[in-house]
């Protein structure tokens, strides 16, 4: 892949708002290459999560007016995120971010595929390194995800010489918006799809965000995965979200779903939806996401989406297991809990990434490139070792 687009992974973690969430979709903006100064401006300008969509639209246009055609894309990402649920509006801005993107990295050269699913299609992009083919790597992302948002971090792996293969499952991207298709714990269903479809064997699996709970769900019923990253770690996603508010909240809503208190839940979660902006859009995104009618029913599905001793145990390849020690979405508790239940991997390493890398916070959003660059001298060392 020869780009004519040269682009350049920031490194930092800025302060552009003080709502904790904003301030973490603003981050991501700087890895997907919009300017620093603009979105310095823009931030002053949102003070509640509904002006979002206004004022990154404006600054599409203003992009896109002078002929920057993935800055007006990302802009429209960004109004698209904060669309609450299943809008007219939420589904016109995906697709104008989707044409703008491929629109403005036609010189990559990337592939696009449909692969067929029950009730519609899976989305995957491929893209072939220039030099001869080192490996295969399979990438997705986790809740809401779509895969042009994490192309430009993971880019650097077809410059490495890797075939780079990026699947958007059930509750992604082009499936969810195009299909309908609503989230799924069983990950290794879509996966089976996109190995199958490409006729992959020996590949690493990298998951991103949820997406670390996911890879390592497929990893335990699917063999061809020969090396698993859980590019951020969540062993209990629904601690994870109920957790955020301390320990005690958590245990109090589990003892309630777990009795399926429905009528009592749902008149917690909308107290705390009247009440915060960011639980507000979590339960809207999450619950169009998942199909969920009520908060009691995504909290209720949100239990299975956990890395049982079972699952843990079933995973038997090389595993590489990343979180930031200051995740303000997943505890960094997840991690060592992950690791001890890994008994039967072929190998686990991992790292913690702290404040003074600048890749604390979710995903290492802030040094997207020192870890690409710690997963690339991972796989091209488990590659080497082989497989016994």
């Amino acid at each position: 892949m020869t780009s004519k687009l040269k682009t350049k992974i920031p490194v930092g973690y800025f302060h552009f708002h003080d709502d904790v969430g904003l301030n973490f979709q603003f981050n991501r903006a700087l890895v997907n290459q919009c300017p620093m100064d603009e979105m310095m401006e823009a931030a002053q300008n949102i003070k509640t999560y509904a002006d979002v969509k206004d004022v990154m639209t404006v600054l599409a246009e203003k992009a896109l007016a002078e002929r920057r055609i993935l800055n007006a894309s990302f802009y429209c990402r960004f109004a698209e995120f904060f669309c609450f649920g299943d809008s007219a509006e939420k589904k016109r801005l995906f697709d104008q971010f989707i044409q703008l993107f491929y629109k403005a990295l036609e010189a990559d050269m990337i592939e696009r595929h449909k692969i067929e699913y029950p009730g519609g299609f899976l989305k995957a992009i491929r893209v072939k390194p220039d030099r001869s083919k080192t490996g295969t790597v399979v990438v997705h992302g986790g809740g809401d995800s779509f895969v042009e948002e994490f192309y430009l971090s993971v880019r650097g792996l077809v410059d490495e010489g890797f075939e780079v293969i990026m699947f958007e499952g059930p509750g992604q991207g082009e499936p969810l918006q195009k299909y309908n298709i609503r989230m799924t714990h069983e990950w290794e269903k879509p996966t089976k799809a996109v190995l199958d479809y490409f006729d992959l064997d020996n590949v690493t699996l990298v998951g991103i965000s949820l997406g670390g709970y996911f890879a390592l769900r497929a990893a335990a019923f699917e063999k061809r995965i020969r090396r698993v990253i859980a590019w951020d770690v969540v062993y209990d996603f629904f601690e994870c979200v109920m957790g955020r508010n301390g320990m005690l909240k958590y245990y109090i809503i589990n003892a309630l779903v777990s009795i399926n208190a429905k009528p009592i839940i749902n008149c917690i979660a909308r107290r705390q939806m009247r009440g915060k902006e960011m639980e507000k859009w979590i339960y809207d995104q999450m619950m169009y996401t998942f199909g969920a009618e009520t908060p009691f029913d995504y909290l209720k599905t949100l239990k299975r989406y956990r890395c049982t001793k079972d699952i843990s145990s079933s995973v038997s390849q090389d595993v590489l297991l990343l979180a930031g020690a200051d995740d303000h979405i997943i505890p960094v508790r997840m991690y060592e809990r992950q690791f001890k239940a890994l008994v039967n991997a072929r190998s686990v390493e991992g790292r913690i990434f702290t404040k003074e890398d600048h890749a604390s916070n979710h995903c290492q959003v802030g040094n997207i490139g020192l870890t690409l660059n710690y997963i690339i001298d991972w796989i091209n060392r488990k590659s080497s070792e082989g497989v016994t």
